[in-house]
């Protein structure tokens, strides 16, 4: 483990224990810079321990992560990602997709007419966008493997807060960026009410993998810094505000940890997830009992602009390092 610290102040501004939890029965902390609020993991993993948090079941066993439902539930979604995309731009040109998933959201760019390039962890989780004929580069994103500002569009879904080095990553973004291209973001809000009321069963803060938590002021302050201007900022996503909400609650409630979402993924064996028959039983009844609530309830704190989760959109407007 090595020691976390703020990547917007210097590493002598104060920061305070926000948060303790655990994970796999590791304690974990995350502080709160005094400074300008951003929250990060400290201590967390090094590089050389980070690899075992991401093992293949993190990515699922199969090549769907989750039950065939809810994958043509994704596809709806990375649909919407992509309609909101294109609306600011009046023709397609190539696009990045920094951690690229399963790749159903830069499939649905090139059938529109973009060239598209997505990057991955490792070669196993890149597998799955390179059977859709994706172009996918394994490991960190490097500039070199790209030409300088070529890119009209780079995408980083709800992949911010696993960076141990966002602002190295996003000064790589600038540069292969062009001027006046976008940057797209979605990540958790730390500000959220659901965030609050979570606290250490919080869903979204997924400990030791969520390095660093966000809020629109320290996201804002992040990008602008490097010649970005915020051009959109949603606070509400039918994909994820809802479902942090219901497995947030079910947490509270004693159940096994992200018992639904173990429940939800695509896993031969469910009794490798360790849920026997009744666990499963009362977090599927209760999660359909909470589903209208935590749907209203995301409706309405997007209203009062603390969404579970954020999705922003930056244009750049200055190239110069």
């Amino acid at each position: 483990m090595e020691k976390g610290s703020c990547v917007l102040c210097s590493e002598e501004t104060e920061a305070r224990i926000y948060i303790r939890t655990n994970s796999g029965g590791d304690p974990f902390s995350y502080l709160k810079c005094q400074g300008c609020g951003l929250v990060f993991l400290s201590p967390r993993p090094d590089g050389k321990e980070i690899p075992r948090f991401y093992s293949p079941d993190y990515y699922g066993e199969s090549p769907r992560k989750f039950r065939s439902g809810l994958e043509a539930a994704r596809l709806f979604f990375a649909w919407n990602r992509m309609r909101r995309v294109q609306k600011f731009f009046p023709s397609s040109g190539k696009a990045l997709d920094i951690g690229c998933g399963q790749g159903a959201f830069l499939q649905l760019l090139k059938r529109k007419g973009w060239e598209c390039h997505g990057t991955e962890l490792t070669e196993e989780s890149a597998s799955r966008a390179l059977r859709l004929g994706i172009s996918v580069s394994v490991g960190e994103i490097d500039e070199n493997r790209f030409p300088p500002h070529s890119f009209d569009l780079i995408t980083l879904w709800h992949v911010l807060e696993h960076l141990s080095e966002p602002l190295n990553t996003l000064k790589t973004v600038k540069r292969l960026l062009k001027k006046g291209g976008i940057l797209a973001i979605s990540t958790p809000n730390i500000d959220s009410l659901q965030a609050e009321v979570g606290r250490d069963q919080w869903f979204h803060l997924d400990p030791p993998r969520h390095l660093f938590l966000y809020s629109p002021r320290t996201l804002e302050q992040m990008i602008r810094s490097l010649g970005f201007r915020l051009l959109k900022l949603h606070h509400f996503s039918l994909e994820q505000n809802p479902y942090g909400w219901l497995q947030s609650l079910l947490n509270l409630m004693g159940l096994p940890e992200n018992s639904l979402y173990r429940i939800l993924k695509n896993t031969p064996n469910l009794q490798k997830e360790h849920l026997t028959a009744s666990q499963r039983g009362k977090a599927i009844l209760l999660a359909a009992g909470l589903l209208p609530h935590c749907l209203f309830l995301s409706l309405i704190m997007a209203r009062l602009q603390r969404g579970g989760t954020i999705e922003a959109y930056f244009r750049l407007e200055d190239i110069k390092d």
